[in-house]
Order: C-alpha cells, then structure tokens, then sequence
C-alpha cells in the first residue's frame, strides 16, 4: 500500500468517525428530554409569579419521576440510615436535639444527624477506652528504631 493510499483510508475513517460523533450529538434520551421539560416547567412557572420554593419542589419531583430508581443493585443493610452511619433528624418544637441554643429559641428550626444504631453507625461512634486498655498499650513493645548512620532518614 502507498501512502497515498493510507492517507485516503485514514481520511475515510476519520470522517466516519466525525459523522457517527454528529448523528450521535442528535439524538438525546428520554432523560435529557424530560430534565428539558421540567426546566421549562420550571421557568414557566417562575414566570406565573410562583415562589422559587414551590417551584423547586415541583421541579424535584418531575426529575425524581424520571431519573433511575436503583443506583446499585445492591439494597443498604439499613433502611435508618442507608448505610451513611448518620440518621437525619429536624429540630423543631416538638422534637428538640437538647442543644442549649435551640432550647433558649423554641421557634428555632434545623437539620441535624444522629450516630445510627447499625454497624456502619458504631464505626462513627467515639471509642470507650478502659484502664485495662492503657495498660495493655503501655506494655506493647514499640518498634525497633534502625542504629547506624543514614543519608534520608530511613
């Protein structure tokens, strides 16, 4: 083969290659289509004189409506805290998270966590250390220190 004859074919595969991108860049999937529709809903209902809120919470659900409902295929161990180790909880009048702040403002509201009762949760839980624990480290040989000149440190 000649050069000539490679740069043709090279040439012929690069603009296959460009039209597959184009017609690729054309066609959009159901997802896009309706994150489209829902921004337009959106917008239209901004324009309407509907709070941002409202229609934020609106624009939400459309998308929740659409988007996978299974992002693993494997389901958390538990349902509390999904697996994160840390259960959220609202503060508000009738539930308090006995913070001195929130028990001097009642009308105080706000989001927090809670250390969850499932294994992931006991991983974020601080460790109970005991006297015997201390004594059993204290009695634990360090490690052996090298002797000798070294250039680096090691």
């Amino acid at each position: 083969m000649s050069a000539d004859g490679a740069f043709v074919e090279l040439a012929a595969v690069k603009k296959t290659i460009r039209a597959n991108r184009r017609a690729f860049a054309q066609t959009h999937s159901a997802f896009v289509k309706a994150m489209w529709s829902a921004m337009a809903q959106y917008s239209q209902a901004i324009q309407q004189g509907m709070g941002r809120d409202v229609a934020a919470r609106g624009l939400e659900e459309e998308i929740r409506g659409v988007w996978p409902k299974s992002v693993s295929k494997f389901k958390p161990a538990c349902d509390s805290c999904d697996d994160t180790g840390y259960i959220d909880r609202v503060c508000w009048d009738r539930h308090r998270c006995s913070r001195e702040v929130c028990q001097r403002n009642p009308e105080r509201q706000h989001n927090y966590v809670e250390i969850c009762h499932c294994p992931k949760g006991d991983a974020k839980r601080p460790k109970m250390f005991h006297q015997d624990d201390g004594i059993a480290s204290a009695a634990r040989a360090g490690k052996k220190k090298p002797r000798g000149f070294t250039r680096f440190g090691s």
